[in-house]
């Protein structure tokens, strides 16, 4: 019984007693006798005193009421406080602490390359939370979305920073396993750090267009150029994502295009060609490149973007960019190889149990 009830009921009873009480002397005094009016009177003085009574009862019980809820108020301020003071202490600790970060960034950037390449600001968002929420319980349920919020501004930076060299890591490896493939008698070496003369005359030279035409041609046992690259390049891995293959195969064919200046890959022009390929795998149509697939996807890229602008305001605005010239050459006359979306361990759209990522919807 609350403690509030508890307390009415004995005031209550007290209320009871009195009036039964009063009501035993009122009967004592008419036995035997007529009303008259003294007895009246004393009556009501009677009723009088029991009704103040009451009233007094009744005010007490109101203050003890409001003192209850007053000091229940008072527990429950001091117990946000506490928690409070132990959310601060957590996050206190949390921020000044470097492991704490590094393991976050770690995870996230782990769990969302196997799904993303270029992920957007809100996917490292989702994802930090999600990793707070699965890996540290106890600190996210000191936590709300201010927290995570600061918590995320802290971290971006080198996040980013460790997305991007996860990233170079890999296009590094395939341009290794490219020259390795080829051997220099059929692509010689460019070292990165060359001058751009050096890497204009590297691009220029007939063994590296050789080189391009042949990536989608058979080197062996049916597998073309770029598949036994990929597989140098995810050689610990059983099965690729096909965004994975789309990437590995974009490095491979913007690095050695000769119409393609340079030797380091700009990130539109990549995403660009993840595009084209992952749609080309998506549709099972064999990848090797087609005249002009470039410049197509960028201006579908421009005129959507006109179109949204158009939405917006009632003067369509074009922008001027650059376009990227394609090869201009036809595919080699060689052998015909098979598509790279034939049966192989690299084509399985899903990372197997080892690699694979959260999806999202």
């Amino acid at each position: 019984m609350p403690r509030a009830e508890r307390n009415r009921n004995l005031f209550a009873s007290a209320i009871a007693g009195s009036t039964s009480s009063g009501s035993t002397t009122s009967r004592r005094t008419r036995l035997g006798t007529n009303p008259s009016e003294p007895y009246l009177v004393e009556e009501e003085r009677a009723t009088t005193t029991t009704r103040t009574e009451t009233n007094s009862i009744n005010r007490l019980i109101r203050k003890f009421e409001l003192f209850e809820k007053k000091m229940d108020s008072l527990l429950n301020d001091n117990a946000d406080i506490k928690k409070r003071l132990k959310n601060i202490e957590l996050l206190t600790e949390i921020n000044n602490d470097p492991d704490f970060s590094k393991d976050v960034i770690n995870r996230v950037a782990k769990n969302i390359f196997k799904a993303n390449i270029f992920p957007s600001t809100k996917d490292l968002v989702d994802e930090t939370e999600h990793v707070i929420r699965k890996n540290f319980p106890d600190i996210s349920e000191s936590m709300d979305s201010r927290h995570h919020s600061k918590l995320f501004k802290r971290i971006k930076a080198k996040l980013l920073e460790k997305l991007r060299g996860m990233r170079g890591g890999i296009a590094s490896r395939v341009k290794s396993a490219i020259f390795e493939i080829f051997g220099e008698s059929q692509l010689p070496r460019i070292d990165f750090q060359s001058s751009p003369a050096e890497i204009n005359s590297w691009k220029s030279d007939q063994r590296v267009l050789h080189a391009y035409r042949k990536l989608f041609d058979v080197f062996s046992e049916d597998r073309t150029y770029v598949q036994v690259i990929l597989e140098r390049v995810w050689k610990s891995k059983k099965r690729i994502s096909n965004m994975h293959i789309a990437w590995g195969v974009a490095i491979a064919q913007l690095f050695l295009n000769p119409d393609v200046k340079g030797i380091m890959i700009s990130e539109n022009l990549l995403k660009k060609q993840i595009k084209i390929n992952f749609r080309k795998l998506q549709q099972k149509r064999p990848l090797r490149p087609e005249e002009g697939e470039l410049d197509a996807e960028e201006t579908s890229e421009e005129e959507s973007e006109e179109e949204e602008e158009e939405g917006k305001s009632p003067k369509r605005r074009k922008t001027s960019r650059g376009h990227v010239p394609s090869s201009g050459r036809a595919p080699s006359p060689g052998r015909v190889s098979p598509p790279l979306t034939s049966p192989s361990r690299l084509l399985p759209e899903f990372f197997d149990n080892e690699g694979e990522g959260r999806q999202r919807a």
